[in-house]
């Protein structure tokens, strides 16, 4: 039961993340009113968002590994249940670049310990950190329809803040009534050395997916901002023009959907990763080459069903998979790269759209292509599933190996006890020492998860010992 609450919350604070992502955007217009300020001016205050971002993820990353994924989460909401309420009652334009930055941190610190928790609770699985995605497609899409509804009814236009922030208010009491996995520092290590990558591979990995941060987010942020311009000017009418987006929208929460299916009956993250990244390259490339309307809709569909589809969550669990001691940090690193991609492609563009709108999209070619070489790189270097287990499998081998041999020298050491105390009529029981043996035992176990366990099999060695004990009476009689 505590599991399902805890992923629950997890899930609702992405929707309610969905609405934060255009929530002033749909409020613009009241909300520079508010401020006392025109719409160019008023729009400067969204990039707080990104500096807030840029600011926290380090920070709270580093947070998220030292002090805790539950401290990082209740700082994430916290922040977010701040911005919806402080918002729509603010009436200055400073005040509302400061909710701005708020909204950044909160986004970092969700970002820094949700999916590293997600990691840790599936055992590296990609599918429910996918799923975020879906919540947070689930959000953009109710939050323009509240903000309708109340416009049209002539209501206050700040109910769409409190919406989310009353969702927030109640999932904050239910995350912090709930116990989170702790987490096993011995089984980091282990999947640490299962890994098996030279440090030149990790290096030339890491990288890779780091660039990938920066692609992943960069695709999508050129895509939506210039498709409808870029289809207007090659000839295409209004009507088509948008529904591209729209089906780009679609083919987003079905790749999303789709990638969650089959990630949670097939172990296929790394063949999956590949394949979408071509998918995503040959689709860009088709809407940016395509005249006929139909051919450009479909490319649409299946760009948005490949880059959008999960793609950044599928790298970002690649990159957690290598780094199991140090998630949060690196989550954080991830996602700046996806920060500096919000902040740069609009600056990127805004030069590239005086050499024409009908050539804008090459640029996005560009930048898929860099992902599907960055994808390639991480399909060649990082090891399978299958083969980090058979290594697993071989190190268990060999302190199975050096167990054995201690044992063997355990055993010579018994036959000595044995010796002394049939010389001296002592019985082959001592419970005392058996008691003291186990307590040290507790207290030289450094994973406390494991002392029941440890005990147990300290306690079975001893038992074999006095069998053998007995049994060398035994022979002597």
């Amino acid at each position: 039961m505590n599991r399902i609450r805890l992923k629950t919350g997890l899930f609702l604070n992405y929707l309610v993340h969905g609405f934060a992502l255009i929530i002033l955007t749909q409020n613009l217009l009241p909300l520079a009113h508010n401020w006392g300020s025109s719409l160019a001016v008023a729009s400067f205050a969204l990039s707080g968002i990104g500096i807030g971002r840029l600011i926290a993820y380090l920070i709270m990353g580093f947070v998220s590994d030292r002090f805790g994924r539950k401290t990082t989460l209740m700082i994430g909401m916290t922040t977010y249940l701040i911005f919806f309420v402080v918002s729509p009652l603010n009436h200055s334009l400073a005040i509302a670049y400061l909710m701005s930055i708020i909204a950044g941190i909160a986004n970092s610190a969700l970002d820094s310990a949700t999916y590293p928790l997600f990691s840790e609770l599936e055992g590296n699985s990609s599918s429910n950190s996918i799923l975020l995605k879906a919540f947070i497609s689930v959000g953009e899409f109710i939050l323009p329809i509240i903000v309708l509804f109340l416009k049209g009814r002539d209501l206050w236009f700040g109910i769409s803040f409190w919406i989310p922030a009353v969702v927030l208010l109640l999932n904050v009491a239910n995350v912090a009534s709930c116990k989170l996995p702790k987490r096993s520092q011995a089984v980091d290590q282990v999947v640490d050395r299962a890994m098996r990558i030279s440090k030149v591979g990790k290096g030339l990995l890491t990288f890779a997916l780091f660039i990938y941060g920066f692609t992943s987010m960069a695709v999508m942020i050129w895509f939506t901002q210039w498709i409808t311009i870029f289809a207007n000017k090659i000839g295409f009418n209004d009507v088509t023009a948008h529904l591209l987006l729209s089906l780009y929208s679609i083919g987003s929460i079905t790749g999303v959907l789709t990638s969650f299916v089959i990630l949670k009956r097939f172990n296929v993250q790394r063949p999956l990763f590949l394949i979408l990244n071509l998918v995503s390259l040959v689709s860009i490339a088709v809407v940016s080459f395509s005249q006929t309307p139909l051919l450009s809709a479909v490319a649409s569909f299946t760009f948005g069903l490949s880059a959008a589809g999960g793609l950044m969550q599928l790298a970002l669990s690649q990159l957690l998979s290598i780094f199991p001691k140090h998630k949060g940090i690196y989550t954080g690193i991830f996602f700046m790269f996806g920060s500096i991609a919000s902040f740069s492609i609009p600056i990127i563009t805004g030069f590239l759209i005086r050499f024409g709108e009908q050539n804008i999209l090459m640029g996005d070619i560009v930048i898929a292509f860099i992902g599907l070489l960055a994808a390639i790189i991480t399909f060649l270097v990082k090891p399978s599933k299958e083969n980090q287990l058979e290594a697993a499998r071989s190190e268990i081998n060999a302190i199975d190996a050096q167990l054995v041999a201690l044992l063997e020298q355990r055993f010579s050491a018994v036959k000595e006890v044995q010796a002394f105390k049939e010389e001296h009529q002592l019985p082959t029981e001592d419970a005392d020492r058996e008691s003291a043996v186990l307590e040290k035992i507790k207290q030289l176990t450094r994973n406390k998860d494991l002392v029941h366990y440890n005990q147990n099999i300290i306690q079975n060695i001893m038992n074999n010992s006095k069998q053998y004990q007995t049994k060398l009476n035994q022979n002597k009689s």
